[in-house]
């Protein structure tokens, strides 16, 4: 017979497992000759123009995330 840990455990790993999914599910970005965040042009396999551009659309989608908005 199953106990409360038993129950807790299982509810543990589904929550764990449903958010792998869902972080396997997101969108990569896909490099465009500009850079994701200010639109500076960029070489051909770049996704920013910079550490603080790629820092700065971080921060910002980490935001729209807890917002509930992305």
């Amino acid at each position: 017979m199953s106990d409360h840990a038993d129950n807790s455990d299982s509810n543990i790993f589904r929550v764990i497992a449903d958010g792998l999914a869902l972080a396997r599910r997101a969108p990569e970005l896909q490099p465009d000759c500009r850079c994701h965040f200010c639109d500076e042009a960029v070489a051909v396999s770049l996704l920013f123009c910079n550490a603080e551009c790629r820092d700065d659309y971080q921060r910002e989608q980490s935001s729209l995330r807890r917002g509930g908005i992305k």
